[in-house]
């Protein structure tokens, strides 16, 4: 599933060069008069009932009520049988081949009796209508299993590599089953209604320009062996990004252009790319970074013209391979590993 997590630090956003945000109307701040749906904000459109708010709602208490940004924010509904969809159509249609970064900031509403594991966008050809399919290459979302929390506004961000064409952003849920996605707030009371209901703000989508590694130097020779049996497990050669972040530095090029040889020469192969970091804080951040590392290196293969079986998932700190007490041991720490599944 080509997606990413969410991204808990607003420091992880990267450094690169932007041009402009494709994304009209992003903060939602430009509005026809007071009414309460997010069509008020042109030019976005709603599947459901998508509120609109000028200012805080009274129904939020948080300390950070209010939009992330100015003045105006929307707002999505998700119960079992029921869910919430906006969406806008892009200023440009997204290039082939090219690689594009996006982000929004979501916060969950303190009376919500469930989380849900998904939230995300969806780049597509067409407007929206009801019944389309979700095809998983085109999402970017948050899939958490623990439900996406905490207190104040989170960002979900992540790069897209786009199939040419895309003149639609969906925002959303896209699991078939809103039921099984969401996760109770309080897991003693199973007969409270189970809504959960989170802020919106703050969407861009910007063409991305990968940032120079002016130290980066020509790896010596293939790394990749021709000869893998199925179950076997190695790590990516020399393989870094930006500090905090799933950006790649130019210095991972020459080891993944290895990768995509291999691949490429054995397009029989079926692999599964497993993100680690090392243990540096809370859970959920290393969950989602790793499995944002692990997409990123997905989009590079299927950007240089891997057509192989390829899966992805961050698995955080779980599996460390050395202490966690060191600089040195911890950049071993770090990493992604390739599992032959099928040889």
């Amino acid at each position: 599933m080509l997606f990413v997590a969410l991204l808990f630090s607003s420091l992880a956003f990267s450094q690169a060069k932007k041009e402009k945000n494709l994304v009209p109307n992003p903060s939602f701040e430009t509005h026809k008069n007071k009414a309460n749906s997010i069509t008020n904000a042109v030019p976005w459109m709603n599947i459901g009932t998508v509120d609109y708010y000028l200012k805080p709602d009274k129904k939020d208490t948080s300390k950070f009520k209010g939009a992330h940004s100015g003045k105006c924010f929307g707002g999505l509904r998700f119960q079992p049988d029921y869910k919430e969809y906006m969406y806008v159509q892009l200023l440009t249609p997204l290039q082939k081949g090219k690689t594009y970064e996006f982000r929004m900031f979501v916060r969950l509403l303190g009376q919500s009796t469930v989380t849900v594991k998904q939230l995300g966008v969806y780049f597509s050809d067409d407007v929206f209508r009801l019944g389309m399919s979700f095809d998983e290459e085109g999402l970017i979302d948050s899939t958490y299993k623990k439900g996406l929390s905490g207190k104040g506004w989170l960002p979900i961000q992540g790069n897209y590599v786009a199939r040419g064409g895309e003149k639609y952003i969906i925002i959303g849920n896209f699991k078939t089953r809103m039921k099984e996605d969401m996760v109770r707030v309080h897991k003693g009371d199973i007969f409270e209604m189970r809504e959960a209901y989170y802020f919106i703000d703050d969407i861009s989508v910007f063409e991305k320009i990968a940032p120079v590694d002016p130290n980066a130097q020509k790896a010596p020779g293939n790394w990749v062996s021709d000869f893998f049996d199925n179950g076997q497990t190695f790590v990516i050669k020399d393989l870094q990004f930006e500090k905090g972040t799933a950006n790649l530095l130019q210095s991972s090029y020459n080891s993944l252009d290895d990768l995509v040889k291999f691949l490429k020469d054995h397009p029989q192969v079926e692999i599964q790319l497993n993100g680690h970091t090392e243990k540096y804080g809370n859970e959920s951040d290393e969950h989602m970074l790793s499995k944002s590392r692990a997409k990123a290196v997905v989009d590079y293969l299927k950007q240089h013209g891997v057509i192989n079986s390829i899966g992805f998932k961050g698995l955080g700190s779980s599996q460390p391979i050395a202490p966690n007490d060191s600089e040195e041991y911890r950049i071993m720490n770090r990493r992604v590993e390739v599992v032959i599944l099928k040889n």
